[in-house]
């Protein structure tokens, strides 16, 4: 069986050549021709219409049990992982980095010590929950009130940081 786009294509290809062949012909009874083309699609395509719901319900799954999934928090469209390690909350670096501008310096980090660090049982590097957020708040005293960083601290506090201690399967890693 070819591969369904391929066939699809094919198929409303031919359904357009026959109806603009036929268009002087058949005149006003070309609507009951497309008509019967189309019921005619659905017989020729029922396997692929009734597998829909199956291959979709695999599609779930199969992505239900990735790494990450369902372990991503999302914030204005960013994806941010938290992991809940021994009581403690560790937010990815590589996630922060995608949020924060401009970029968190090694100074920085250097002065956020203990901090951050490698995260305890994994390779990656982050920043303890405490960190992060005076990393945040030194930023904002310095710099002035961003916006943008100040509905980011709001949503740490109130959305992702209280969730990940009270659902602690959400960062499981």
């Amino acid at each position: 069986m070819p591969y369904l786009p391929l066939r699809l294509v094919c198929y409303f290809t031919l359904g357009w050549l026959i109806a603009s062949t036929f268009s002087g012909v058949f005149g006003a009874a070309l609507p009951v021709v497309l008509i019967l083309w189309c019921a005619g699609g659905c017989f020729h395509f029922a396997r692929d219409i009734i597998e829909i719901i199956p291959a979709l319900r695999r599609a779930a799954r199969r992505s239900a049990s990735e790494k990450w999934n369902g372990r991503y928090y999302a914030y204005y469209g960013a994806q941010i992982r938290l992991c809940l390690v021994e009581d403690m909350v560790w937010i990815i670096e590589e996630d922060v980095r995608t949020i924060l501008s401009p970029a968190v310096t090694e100074r920085e980090q250097r002065l956020l010590g203990a901090d951050y660090a490698t995260i305890p049982g994994t390779a990656l590097h982050g920043y303890s929950e405490q960190g992060l957020l005076r990393l945040l708040k030194v930023r904002l005293m310095r710099r002035g009130g961003e916006a943008d960083m100040k509905k980011f601290i709001v949503w740490l506090q109130n959305e992702a940081l209280p969730n990940v201690k009270r659902v602690p399967t959400s960062s499981a890693i």
